[in-house]
């Protein structure tokens, strides 16, 4: 099961604050630098500031609608988080849901060898691997401490099944003799619960610290819930949810536009309100017969085979719902619909228990419901909802919206007809029906744009009641249904049945007023959300761009600016199916080709550990830290308990592993090499560093990881020069200015701004840009975006501060340096620019601009000697 791109994206998301946990060891400031990275401002009008839930535990959100493939997206978290911890860690995760039926899919899910699912974490881990439901933990069952040392442990529980409120909950909390293994091991760990036998099963989990998955998580936001998630003692809280409440922490946005992109969902929703009843059953029926037709031609080319169904939607206010759901049935037996092809899902009826809906052999074409179909339920061939209650009946299509939303296969089809979603209704207060379609595409992610509405044949609206009224029996209800004119509706039917036996040509679906109608909303859909630029803006999920600044090009520049191309380093490839040019980008994994740890030194000063380590920045902040991010010590009470029960060339290979699990994250490097420069460097260690390695391996990683990425960087110089000299390497124009920036904060104050508003300075370069912009012959000026802007694509990736247009039409490019920073980073730097310099049209030209200093390398200059320059530009 391949990741969809906006998949990849959420887990970038993810990584990039799981690393910035450990670089800042600090949630707050983790959280915020991810957004303030992404140009989003946290706090007024931005982000929410984090909230912290439980100390020390980072908490975080990632929200995906549904359809999104958030269960598939927790699969593919559970490796990146636990190999991000610093140290060693106990791998048990305990993954929350809401309901016994989504329990029981989730467990068969990761259970099943043949799943998609099980097997995305058998790969990651290596297929040592066990799920274990409540039932199996209380008992022991294959759950043995020997065990869970060495492989992943999952726990699969309902909300209900911890909460001490609840009877079956409190097991949890009492003695249990099958897990006295366990409370040898973490009898004297103050991670135990008071009061609490030091064999029940919470404090096992507790002892384990696991990694907390939390599905569907907006129903988890209670006092209870959030004391039972702290009674976990969790090193990590994961939630998944298409509606996050208040306080949650999201990390990582899905929208419509990049669902719909991949073909995972059938939007927009196109919601017709029809005059009668009987118009709602005859569409429903007729759209979905023209729906089928669609897919057997689909199916004639792709070999994919669907079969449209139509959810009919009923909300009785009494326990009664047999004589409703007989009568609706009735309807649709008499609308000449096989009975063989009507099922009834309630509380009380379930007709789809062990039905495989989407098998080629099932019948079923109409499901009959209130709002039985919830979470939990889900079948792609679901197309068409039909609300059956009164026009003067407020229809409830909130809860079961989401259920017609994913597009079969994910993969879209030739006719759009099958690759949007459909409502029918008949109600006098269309607008009520319409705030209950964007209600329930709220509680599935989207959105009030991801639907069309078209009131057919309206009436004079009837105030509708205050209450709502369903199907109950009632006298008003009874002339409603006998309005539905079956008799018609069974001869359209069966002439369908005889022109498809007989192999009539079928009027296109452009000629169907209601599908003709579909397709010209969705035309419009797609259009508007295809954007002209892949700006940071625009590249943005819609809530992520509704809290970013945005600003434009002044007018006065524009048209010179948005034709300019900067130039940057290419390398010739010669003309391809991807290339007409023959040119491409030069990126790091040009450079860093044919680099071996084989012959490379392990001189490595191990000395200045300690010392190190004690000057890393961890906030006083309490509640700040995340426990299981620490630097140094094992956090995991059962890990660290488990580590010093190994013999000692063991604990040594341990360390060795750690290490590498956090090496092996470097690019271009071999992974077998790694592995064994990791051995040379581990086996001439001295008797003392080996016991500061194995009460602490992380400060070694950060020495290795050091000493691997300056040999690379060696590598890559030195390559970059050689095809430099054999012309293999050189400058082509490239880099267009976006029209738009989004800097989190920005100044207006200093005048030639390429931008309406520029990201903000810090005091030096406040003054360069000052210097600058007095002078006669700077047309404007632009500071470039940190990360987001241009760069010189070199061995190493530089972004200067500032770019310059003279009157001239000469571009300069500024990087500001403080004296403090005259060092060799800066004159690696520097020498790059230089080469820049020299391979560009002399149109460009690049300066490192120090306050006083006069460096002695090409490239680098004091302002007064740049000002004098540029002067004469």
């Amino acid at each position: 099961m391949e990741l969809k791109q906006y998949q990849k994206d959420v887990l970038a998301d993810l990584n990039r604050f799981l690393a910035l946990l450990t670089k800042r060891q600090n949630i707050f400031k983790a959280y915020s630098d991810l957004w303030m990275e992404k140009d989003v401002p946290v706090g007024l009008n931005g982000m929410p500031i984090y909230k912290n839930r439980i100390s020390d535990v980072p908490d975080v959100c990632l929200k995906v609608p549904t359809g999104g493939g958030k269960t598939f997206l927790a699969c593919c978290a559970i490796k990146p988080i636990f190999e991000s911890m610093p140290q060693g860690h106990s791998q048990a995760v305990v993954w929350l849901v809401p309901s016994d039926s989504i329990l029981e899919q989730t467990y068969q899910a990761l259970s099943s060898p043949s799943h998609p699912y099980r097997q995305r974490i058998d790969v990651d881990f290596s297929g040592r691997v066990e799920v274990y439901l409540k039932e199996q933990l209380l008992f022991g069952q294959n759950f043995k401490p020997a065990t869970v040392a060495e492989q992943l442990s999952i726990f699969v529980l309902s909300y209900d099944s911890f909460r001490t409120s609840k009877k079956d909950g409190r097991k949890a909390y009492q003695e249990n003799g099958y897990l006295g293994d366990f409370a040898k091991q973490t009898s004297t760990s103050n991670a135990l619960l008071p009061d609490v036998d030091e064999t029940a099963l919470i404090q096992v989990v507790r002892a384990l610290n696991p990694l907390v998955i939390v599905d569907e998580s907006h129903h988890a936001t209670s006092t209870l819930s959030i004391e039972m998630l702290r009674n976990f003692n969790p090193c990590f809280i994961l939630d998944l949810t298409a509606t996050p409440q208040k306080g949650s922490n999201i990390i990582s946005f899905v929208d419509a536009a990049q669902l719909k992109k991949e073909h995972m969902v059938k939007l927009p929703v196109i919601v017709y309100n029809r005059k009668t009843q009987g118009d709602v059953f005859s569409d429903a029926i007729h759209i979905r017969d023209r729906l089928e037709a669609q897919a057997k031609k689909e199916q004639a080319v792709s070999g994919r085979y669907i079969r449209p169904i139509v959810l009919f939607q009923a909300q009785p206010k009494t326990n009664d719902d047999s004589t409703t759901f007989d009568r609706i049935k009735k309807t649709l037996l008499d609308c000449g619909i096989p009975a063989e092809q009507i099922a009834v899902k309630t509380a009380d009826v379930n007709e789809l228990r062990n039905v495989e809906l989407m098998s080629p052999n099932c019948p079923i074409r109409f499901i009959i419901t209130v709002n039985a179909l919830k979470e939990g339920w889900d079948c792609p061939f679901a197309y068409v909802l039909a609300t059956v209650a009164n026009r003067t009946s407020t229809v409830d299509v909130e809860q079961i919206l989401g259920r017609v939303l994913r597009l079969p296969y994910t993969q879209k089809n030739q006719s759009d007809v099958l690759n949007i979603s459909y409502v029918l209704t008949s109600s006098n207060d269309f607008h009520a029906t319409l705030d209950q379609v964007v209600s329930g595409l709220n509680n599935a992610g989207f959105s009030s744009k991801d639907y069309y509405a078209k009131d057919i044949e309206p009436e004079e609206p009837t105030p509708a009641p205050v209450t709502q009224l369903t199907f109950s029996g009632s006298e008003s209800e009874e002339d409603e249904l006998s309005t539905v004119n079956t008799e018609a509706i069974r001869a359209s039917v069966e002439a369908a049945a005889l022109s498809e036996d007989a192999g009539t040509e079928e009027v296109p679906v452009e000629s169907d007023e209601l599908l003709a109608s579909a397709l010209v909303q969705n035309a419009a859909y797609e259009t508007a959300f295809k954007t002209a630029e892949g700006t940071a803006v625009n590249l943005a999920p819609q809530e992520v761009r509704d809290k970013m600044n945005v600003f434009r090009m002044n007018e006065e520049f524009a048209e010179e600016a948005s034709a300019l191309r900067l130039p940057q380093f290419m390398i010739e490839t010669g003309p391809s199916l991807f290339s007409e040019t023959g040119y491409e980008l030069l990126q790091q994994e040009h450079l860093t080709k044919g680099f071996t740890l084989k012959d490379k030194d392990v001189q490595i000063d191990f000395s200045t550990i300690a010392a190190e380590m004690a000057r890393v920045d961890i906030d006083d902040a309490k509640d700040a830290t995340p426990k299981a991010w620490k630097l140094t010590g094992f956090d995991s009470t059962y890990y660290k308990e488990w580590f010093a029960s190994l013999p000692s060339d063991r604990r040594i290979a341990q360390c060795k592993q750690i290490i590498h699990k956090q090496l092996s994250k470097l690019d271009y490097i071999n992974d077998k090499e790694l592995s064994a420069y990791i051995d040379r460097i581990v086996d001439v260690l001295n008797e003392d560093q080996l016991a500061d390695l194995e009460q602490s391996p992380y400060p070694f990683v950060i020495k290795i990881k050091q000493k691997v990425q300056s040999l690379l960087a060696v590598h890559a110089e030195d390559v970059f020069d050689l095809w430099i000299e054999q012309n293999r390497i050189t400058c082509k124009p490239s880099y267009v200015f976006p029209s738009t920036i989004s800097p989190v904060e920005f100044t207006t104050t200093v005048p030639k701004s390429l931008y309406t508003a520029e990201e903000n300075m810090n005091e030096y370069e406040f003054q360069v840009v000052w210097a600058l912009s007095a002078l006669d012959n700077v047309k404007w000026w632009h500071r470039n975006m940190s990360r987001l802007g241009f760069c010189i694509n070199g061995p190493i990736n530089a972004y200067p501060d500032i770019i310059v247009m003279t009157t001239s039409g000469k571009v300069l490019l500024v990087e500001t340096k403080g004296d403090h920073l005259d060092n060799t980073d800066s004159e690696r730097k520097a020498r790059i620019g230089h080469k820049w310099d020299e391979e560009s049209s002399k149109q460009f030209r690049y300066f490192m601009v120090f306050q006083t200093k006069q460096p002695t390398y090409p490239g680098a200059y004091s302002l007064d000697r740049f000002m004098e320059i540029v002067r004469g530009i």
